[in-house]
């Protein structure tokens, strides 16, 4: 097998980039080639392995180089690249679920619309391709985790008063009526940490994952709709208060989803620890991030863009995310009439006429197209304005694009829409892209690997006593050369180092004069006078941050924001 002409077609065999590809994922090969390219690789590596095992060395140096050679094969063997992560944010009621429904083509999978959203799960979903069922894999927070959440939700209903804040007050009710009911907020600590209240759920209490298979995707999205949902109707029935993430599998995928993650992000992390830390791992996870928002608020949609910039440090500077998209959801969401007068749009201009028998859904659709258009320039707008994600991306042509969908349009029988005018299509093609990036990235890191492996064969077996010299000459000049880039490197380091010690001490200066005021600016009451204790006990009783349905506040944050602002342009130049 020719391993250079492989590697050399996986690099040559490019495909044109849609907008809002990674960077870093550009190159892209055929799937059924590149998995061509990996099993024959795979396959004369299984064979080199085999081969030595049958020799059997006086040579200790020999030995020892077959047994390292083995070890290197079954590491390349076993090594997994990650998923590619793809970060769905948005608020509820966005068309978050219906989006990922319409594209993985499954109506029934993700509910939606006619329950109370909860916002502390992660909802993760990926391919089957072991066989064709609809897999649900549920991950709980540990019971000691839960034991401590209930402690601060019992005290937190316990407030009154001036010192309540009803928002937490409200998110501490419900999370403990929709384990134990109504009367659960009645209930001891240690009433409600008895076993027997978790006995639908016996894994939470093992900290085992809990498995669902089902044959179709609507029998899936009954049985997990208590993990991922609050429901009014059936207090007490609900467990995801417990949950950490709910990771869906699904069949029929393999072409565009095998690699790739989409992962439902909820708008803000939690108070609960584990779940937080959960929310902010996959947020540097995430390679891209796809933002959600209804068309008819998109250019002015000012809390998915807070959404983002709350998250640039961990996404960007503690991350890997190279390009956003914005998605406009709902396009067919429009009254045709309304619009045309507010745009000051007639017949003609759209080139249509009452007589025609299909003037309405004409005259709706050309509607929908004019405002996609307005749209997508209007976001695009916004996007320039937008000075706290532009600090920390480097923001080329292949950064920032914008999707306008309509979900329904695409999957009703009767659609007014063509497919492509809906933009479902666009977002799989995308997703396939990133997808077959990602198993080109696997082909070329096992071939460059295979190459390293069959070089180093190659060169044992011919070496003499001339071939040793010239290696020990080699070796020689190599540690010379090796030492002399490691003094430059410290050096380097060392500049770095000390020109951001500098910049920290400023900010931190800056930080500590400033800080009462800073620490004002959090926790100041309101024009009516309150607001200032309730405000205060919660940052003291959560180490200055705490979480509520209306965002978080961060107090921590806020006092370090001067040694950020001098250190943010110096870390991003030293490490883009």
């Amino acid at each position: 097998m020719n391993y250079r002409g492989d590697k050399r077609a996986l690099e040559n065999d490019n495909i044109s980039t849609p907008h809002g590809m990674p960077r870093k994922q550009k190159r892209c090969s055929s799937p059924d080639r590149t998995g061509a390219v990996i099993r024959n690789g795979k396959m004369i590596m299984g064979h080199v392995k085999h081969k030595l095992s049958e020799y059997e060395f006086q040579d200790t140096p020999t030995n020892k180089l077959i047994e390292y050679v083995r070890e290197i094969i079954t590491k390349l063997d076993t090594t997994v690249k990650r998923k590619t992560t793809v970060g769905v944010f948005g608020k509820t009621g966005t068309g978050k679920s219906s989006l990922i429904n319409a594209i993985l083509g499954e109506t029934d999978l993700l509910p939606s619309g006619t329950l109370c959203a909860c916002t502390s799960v992660i909802i993760q979903v990926g391919a089957n391709v072991k066989d064709f069922f609809y897999t649900a894999e549920i991950e709980f927070i540990l019971k000691e985790e839960w034991e401590d959440e209930l402690k601060t939700l019992l005290n937190v209903l316990s407030e009154d008063g001036e010192e309540k804040d009803n928002a937490i007050f409200s998110t501490a009710n419900e999370k403990i009526t929709a384990m134990y009911g109504e009367e659960g907020v009645f209930m001891t600590i240690d009433d409600l940490m008895k076993d027997d209240n978790f006995s639908e759920i016996p894994e939470f209490l093992k900290s085992q994952t809990k498995k669902i298979t089902c044959e179709k995707a609507s029998d899936l999205s009954d049985q997990i709709g208590c993990y991922i949902q609050h429901d009014d109707s059936s207090p007490g029935g609900c467990y995801w208060p417990v949950v950490k993430s709910v990771t869906i599998k699904v069949p029929h995928c393999k072409n565009f989803l095998e690699h790739i993650l989409l992962v439902d992000l909820p708008g803000t992390g939690d108070y609960n620890k584990s779940r937080d830390q959960m929310w902010k791992s996959k947020l540097r996870e995430c390679s891209t991030a796809w933002i959600v928002s209804e068309i008819n608020r998109a250019g002015s949609d000012k809390e998915a863009w807070e959404l983002v910039s709350n998250s640039v440090g961990d996404m960007a500077q503690g991350g890997e995310c190279r390009s956003i998209c914005f998605i406009c959801t709902k396009t067919d969401d429009i009254n045709p009439q309304n619009y045309m007068r507010s745009s000051k749009l007639k017949d003609e201009d759209f080139q249509i006429k009452p007589e025609d028998s299909q003037y309405a859904s004409k005259k709706k659709t050309a509607c929908i197209l004019h405002r996609n258009a307005k749209a997508k320039e209007k976001v695009k707008k916004n996007f320039l304005q937008q000075d706290t994600i532009k600090t920390h991306f480097d923001c080329d042509d292949d950064f920032f694009s914008v999707f306008t969908v309509s979900s329904e349009e695409f999957t009703k029988e009767d659609p007014i829409l063509k497919p492509e005018e809906t933009e479902i299509p666009k977002l799989k093609d995308l997703l396939r892209t990133y997808n077959n990036s990602h198993t080109n990235d696997m082909a070329s890191q096992y071939i460059s690997g295979a190459l390293g492996i069959l070089s180093l064969i190659q060169g044992f077996k011919e070496i003499n006593a001339a071939m040793i010299a010239e290696r020990s000459r080699l070796h020689h000049d190599l540690e010379i050369n090796l030492h002399n880039a490691l003094g430059h490197l410290h050096e380097c380091c060392g500049q770095i180092c000390s020109s951001l010690e500098e910049l920290l001490s400023k900010g931190a200066k800056e930080s500590e004069e400033k800080c009462v005021e800073t620490a004002n600016e959090v926790i100041a009451p309101k024009k009516d006078g309150r607001g200032f204790h309730r405000t205060l006990t919660a940052l003291c009783k959560n180490h200055g941050f705490y979480r509520s349905k209306t965002g978080a506040t961060d107090l921590n944050s806020h006092l370090a924001t001067h040694m950020l602002q001098y250190i943010n342009e110096a870390f991003t130049h030293f490490f883009p």
